[in-house]
């Protein structure tokens, strides 16, 4: 990797926040055939480098979608991953000279996004969800295309944890150090021990911090704060301001760095959706917070008698919501509906409508 390239994946790691697009289009990996395989994905710059390293060794063609420079769930999320998207690069790539199949191979978490039955209207290719992790992609190749229970289900591990809060919390931190710079140079090695000290915290142990969604966890370690705070004040020989001004500058960074805790995963809901509901900021751009928030307090429902228990619904959900009961008469059911965290994948690829929230 050269020193351009490497530059870009530390701003698309550091700032991903902000969008940093590839060219769309089609890339070839490896030596592929007319039977090869062909994978869709978004064209931010990080998802195509890093989807390319898991995929050496396999030959397959790859379409980079235009999602405006932006990853795969939060495109999926924020209308910019649809059919129009992958309708668009199938076209302008004409991968369909180079190959006799005509399946795409699609992110699972684009499913939230993606209407499949568009696609294979417009362009006559059907679409299959892949893996929801890239680094599963070989194995599910080499399984006759067959995803396992595991390959479905998005976990949250440290490494994923810390890598996607600090593309959340950098951008941010880069700004509040240049105003400490400038208005409270004196406090500037406090703010970078004390920031970066409290982000290892709180996504490190994220698990283990008491509340079920990032709301809870944040009203926890400012109690805790609050608490120890107390403890000085009232049970200290001697009060020191600079020990003071540091609990409070803890208590501002942990609004800081919880900022949407929960929304930087597929796993759970965001936290400000409501929130920039209920202040009056319903929409930004094609992202309606209103209706998102809506959605998110609404029941998911099952209508029994229009479903035929195709499992798209299984296949597609994040979180394992769904089973499919295989006895004399088989089913879907909804075994765990509070893992539920409304991204509608289900909703949009069930081809029968029988998924619906209501709000």
């Amino acid at each position: 990797m050269g020193a351009k390239q490497a530059i870009r994946t530390a701003i698309a790691t550091l700032f991903r926040l902000f969008p940093l697009s590839v060219e769309p289009g089609l890339r070839v990996l490896g030596n592929p055939d007319e039977r090869s395989p062909v994978l869709v994905t978004a064209n931010f710059d990080l998802t195509v480098k890093r989807l390319t390293r898991y995929l050496r060794g396999l030959d397959c063609y790859l379409l980079v979608a235009p999602t405006g420079g932006i990853n795969v769930w939060c495109a999926a999320k924020g209308g910019k991953f649809t059919a129009h998207s992958v309708i668009s690069v199938v076209r302008t790539s004409r991968i369909g000279e180079r190959v006799t199949n005509r399946t795409l191979i699609l992110p699972q978490l684009t499913a939230p996004g993606v209407d499949t039955r568009l696609v294979k209207k417009e362009t006559g290719w059907r679409c299959k969800f892949g893996p929801v992790y890239a680094r599963d992609i070989p194995g599910y190749v080499n399984n006759s295309f067959k995803k396992t229970d595991a390959m479905c289900r998005v976990k949250w591990p440290l490494i994923d944890r810390l890598d996607a809060g600090i593309g959340v919390f950098f951008s941010m931190f880069l700004l509040i150090l240049v105003v400490m710079a400038i208005f409270f140079r004196a406090w500037l090695v406090e703010f970078v021990v004390l920031s970066w000290g409290l982000f290892f915290l709180m996504y490190g142990f994220y698990p283990l911090i008491p509340g079920r969604v990032g709301w809870h966890k944040l009203l926890f370690l400012e109690g805790l704060i609050a608490a120890g705070l107390l403890g000085y004040v009232y049970l200290g020989s001697g009060q020191s301001w600079y020990i003071l001004d540091l609990f409070f500058m803890a208590m501002g960074l942990v609004i800081i760095i919880g900022t949407d805790f929960s929304g930087v995963t597929p796993l759970y809901r965001s936290d400000l959706d409501p929130l920039l509901d209920r202040i009056g900021i319903g929409k930004i751009g094609p992202i309606n917070f209103g209706e998102r928030a809506r959605i998110k307090r609404g029941k998911l429902s099952l209508d029994e008698a229009n479903c035929t228990a195709c499992g798209i619904c299984y296949d597609v959900c994040p979180r394992g919501v769904y089973d499919v009961e295989r006895g004399w008469h088989k089913r879907v059911i909804i075994k765990y509906p509070g893992r539920c965290e409304r991204c509608e994948a289900c909703i949009l690829q069930c081809p029968r409508g029988a998924i619906s929230i209501a709000t």
